[in-house]
């Protein structure tokens, strides 16, 4: 990819808009991404988790976002019964404990719907926070974690939860990153401010190939 059609594809990526859904995923730094993001107050009122509806079916398989998640996440094949998938093999990436029940796994949003309210989905209409919340569009907007973990988390941003497992943290922070520009959500100052510490505490610039941020854009 030559200098100016990547120069083109992040200035795309800038807008934020769902019409360059179509386009390939673009990688970028860490501090590019953020000063990309909006700063601004969240929005703290109104927040239902109904809002944003269940796990669909999307794809009409019989099986729903959960599922899919959990399929797509293990590392063996999983069984499964009555629509539902009963066993396979997961990491979980905050923690680093393996499962083998999926009772004992969680799907996590990321970026958490109260979270993605607060920042910009208020705003949304219904479809569109239903799409947010089965996002199967990208590999970091939803994981299979451990249960309890995904309950510590809750809807905290990177300011008031980081994952225990510190190889994690730089994954957790570009995922983050990733979902915030993927769907125009913006940031509050002291989310940006912990996410910027909690990058540079972890090392992860400092490594010989530091992890980049995703930007593709939801449709």
């Amino acid at each position: 990819m030559t200098s100016a059609i990547l120069a083109a594809l992040l200035s795309l990526a800038t807008a934020l808009t769902p019409a360059f859904a179509g386009l390939p995923t673009a990688r970028i730094s860490m501090t590019t991404a953020l000063n990309r993001l909006k700063v601004q107050p969240e929005h703290t009122s109104g927040y239902a988790r109904s809002k944003f509806g269940d796990w669909i079916d999307a794809d009409g398989d019989g099986l729903d976002t959960r599922a899919e998640v959990l399929i797509t996440e293990s590392t063996v094949s999983v069984t499964i019964s009555y629509r539902t998938v009963r066993t396979g093999k997961w990491l979980s990436l905050y923690d680093h404990v393996t499962w083998t029940n999926a009772s004992d796994v969680d799907i996590d949003h990321v970026v958490a719907l109260s979270e993605a309210w607060k920042s910009g989905a208020h705003a949304w209409s219904s479809a569109r926070r239903l799409a947010f919340a089965n996002d199967l569009g990208v590999s970091w907007a939803l994981r299979a974690v451990t249960d309890n973990v995904n309950m510590s988390k809750g809807d905290r941003d990177p300011s008031s939860w980081i994952p225990s497992y510190r190889a994690a943290v730089c994954t957790y922070l570009v995922g983050w990153v990733g979902v915030k520009l993927r769907w125009g959500l913006s940031v509050d100052f002291a989310e940006k401010s912990s996410i910027t510490s909690s990058w540079r505490s972890a090392g992860c610039s400092n490594r010989a190939n530091p992890p980049t941020v995703d930007v593709r854009i939801a449709p």
